[in-house]
């Protein structure tokens, strides 16, 4: 997953300026990398619920015993009612050798998904910003689009579709990371531990949100190391059409910063346990307390 590895701009904050959501989140969108034995997703997904899904980085190299699992665990989550989308890799701005590496397998990863897996719902682009330390904003901004449209074009020589997300990490500088979406498209606007949420949640409950109803692009908002207080404000203040809350923490020691996503949150629980982040999401959406 991408990290956060630019601080929101001040000026940026105030001029775009925002009000606290007021409507529920539609549904999750979640990051299910939690292996693959299809059992482990059993009575896990919500109905609705979009769930990324990462075999190997991708889903090529896998033997046939993961490509029996992986099917299992696809049928496992669409028997929920759950939706299906592979995790593609697209290396940032290809600075390096393995970033442009991940670049140039995003055909191979794209048809792996639709023919050796029989098929996704969609797919969760990561590093989808043209992003690097050593850009200017204006570089960052104005490489974005163009590599979006790369991207759009291998789907389109490879044959696949369905629901696209782009992890941009965060907005960009007056969100022309939003602005390099396409209409019915999707963007996680934020990922990031709770504490850093909380500091920028009006801007992006505000003006971020705004951007991109006016587009017609759809927001995920992925946050971890929040305890289950931290999760309900989350819930609850987030105007970001899909959500996913995780008491899991970052480890700046760890490659990619640990298991973030690789198990439920401890409050995870059900629709009908009380204090539970789907049991909160449910309320919400029906006009209750969470």
């Amino acid at each position: 997953m991408s990290d956060l590895r630019f601080k929101l701009a001040a000026a940026s904050l105030l001029s775009l300026g925002a009000t606290l959501a007021t409507a529920a989140p539609t549904g999750f969108g979640m990051v299910a990398y939690w292996g693959e034995t299809a059992s482990t997703y059993g009575g896990q997904i919500p109905s609705g619920a979009y769930v990324v899904i990462n075999p190997n980085s991708g889903a090529t190299g896998l033997s046939a015993g993961q490509v029996t699992n992986w099917k299992a665990v696809i049928a496992n989550i669409r028997a929920q009612g759950g939706k299906v989308l592979g995790y593609v890799a697209t290396g940032y701005d290809t600075n390096t050798a393995d970033e442009q590496a991940r670049y140039n397998a995003i055909d191979a990863n794209l048809t792996a998904y639709k023919t050796t897996l029989g098929g996704v719902d969609g797919f969760f682009f990561d590093e989808a910003a043209f992003d690097d330390a050593a850009l200017t904003d204006t570089q960052k901004c104005n490489g974005t689009g163009p590599k979006f449209s790369a991207v759009r074009a291998k789907m389109a020589a490879t044959g696949t579709g369905g629901t696209v997300v782009w992890n941009a990490g965060w907005p960009g500088a007056s969100s022309c990371f939003v602005n390099a979406a396409g209409y019915g498209e999707h963007i996680v606007i934020y990922e990031a531990k709770y504490s850093d949420y909380a500091a920028a949640a009006s801007w992006l409950n505000g003006g971020v949100q705004s951007l991109a109803a006016s587009l017609g692009v759809k927001t995920w908002l992925l946050v971890h190391s929040a305890t289950q207080a931290e999760m309900r404000t989350a819930l609850t203040g987030s105007a970001a059409n899909y959500v996913y809350v995780t008491s899991m923490t970052y480890n700046p020691s760890l490659p990619w910063g640990g298991p973030i996503w690789n198990y439920t949150p401890t409050y995870w629980g059900n629709e009908t346990l009380s204090g539970s982040e789907r049991w909160c999401l449910k309320n919400l959406k029906a006009g209750a307390s969470c």
